[in-house]
């Protein structure tokens, strides 16, 4: 598996069901019938990768909705989370 990076597209996968509740988002896996909930920012990160995006403009709008100080964090934080969703299958990534 290829490592994730600026340049890299993210797409939310087609194999699920997603309900917001509140500041959350539930996620349920058509393929396993795992739920997952994703918290304020991961949930904004699941709307914005609704549509083929790249993690450098991902981080640009995250950094916009959520004035963030720290580029580097927030980065590290994104890469992280976008390798769980990869591992568990709910995103496409292509580099």
């Amino acid at each position: 598996m290829s490592a994730i990076t600026l340049s890299s597209k993210v797409h939310a996968s087609q194999d699920h069901v997603a309900c917001d509740l509140d500041d959350e988002t539930v996620l349920l896996s058509l393929r396993t019938g795992e739920y997952y909930g994703l918290n304020e920012v991961a949930a904004s990160v699941w709307k914005l990768i609704q549509q083929p995006v790249t993690v450098e403009e991902l981080l640009a709008a995250l950094l916009e909705q959520f004035e963030m100080d720290d580029v580097s964090r927030c980065e590290n934080e994104v890469i992280a989370l976008l390798n769980q969703l990869r591992e568990l299958e709910l995103i496409s990534v292509s580099i």
